[in-house]
């Protein structure tokens, strides 16, 4: 036997017998039909899963909240300087310990009051031998020492105050002033040295040295060459002394000398000596 399918009026008829039933095949098929748009509305926002991670979130370093950079001001702050490396901070030498003068050239200056220079002449008085001896202090010089090579010193001109040379006899000063040395109009005996001979190799603190100065000698506006025996001392890197003599003839200064009657025999020649002691300065 053949059955047959409702129809559309036979439907409506069920539902119009039933009105409940139908009423809940109305709304699960509306609810049915909003699980599906959700459904497919969730497929179509999920990420992909091949994608990898770090793609769909954002780095550290792009979200992170930039610090507010210091303004400028007008004065600029120094940057910290490096420390200084320590070093050992050089031992000091005493004059004893080190011997050495420096390589270079050092000048001393003559110390006036220490130091002296003199000329010496015989003669005979009241009958008697008698060797006269004029000294003064007023000198001034300067020497130029190099102790590395001695031959390369130089020594300045070395000036005296002639008018300042004391005898034993105030009678015999005023015959030398102004009789013989003349010093109203030629005050100064100047010696400028030309060569230095005879010194060694090097010089040391404490060395005694002995050479030779070859220099003019001007007495009354006259000069000649003259050649001083010098004996040195070294006696610290700030402090020589010296002696140096030489022998002229009266002649050779156009020296005369007065006639007296207590005054007889008169050297031709006379003594000239410097006893010195310069300081560096």
């Amino acid at each position: 036997m053949m059955t047959l399918q409702p129809t559309g009026s036979a439907v409506e008829n069920a539902a119009k017998r039933h009105p409940a039933a139908s009423i809940r095949s109305r709304r699960l098929g509306t609810l049915l039909c909003l699980l599906f748009c959700l459904l497919l509305f969730a497929a179509c926002d999920a990420p992909d899963a091949s994608a990898p991670v770090a793609d769909s979130e954002p780095a550290a370093a792009d979200t992170a909240t930039p610090l507010p950079e210091p303004e400028p001001t007008d004065t600029p702050v120094p940057e910290p300087e490096p420390a200084p490396t320590a070093t050992a901070a050089p031992q000091e030498e005493t004059e004893s310990e080190s011997g050495e003068l420096p390589a270079v050239g050092q000048t001393f200056v003559i110390a006036s009051q220490e130091s002296e220079a003199r000329f010496i002449i015989d003669e005979e008085l009241f009958g008697q031998p008698k060797t006269v001896v004029g000294a003064t202090s007023a000198l001034s010089g300067q020497l130029t020492v190099v102790a590395a090579n001695p031959s390369a010193s130089q020594i300045g001109v070395i000036q005296i105050d002639a008018d300042t040379f004391i005898t034993d006899h105030n009678r015999r000063n005023g015959a030398i002033r102004r009789f013989i040395l003349q010093t109203n109009r030629h005050r100064y005996i100047t010696f400028n040295a030309t060569a230095l001979t005879g010194l060694p190799d090097e010089v040391a603190v404490g060395d005694e040295v002995q050479f030779e100065i070859t220099g003019d000698l001007t007495i009354r506006e006259i000069t000649k060459p003259v050649l001083f025996n010098v004996t040195l001392q070294v006696v610290s890197d700030t402090e020589i002394r010296g002696a140096a003599s030489t022998v002229v003839a009266l002649e050779t200064f156009e020296l005369t000398i007065p006639q007296v009657p207590s005054v007889a025999n008169v050297g031709e020649e006379f003594i000239v000596e410097f006893d010195f002691v310069a300081r560096v300065q």
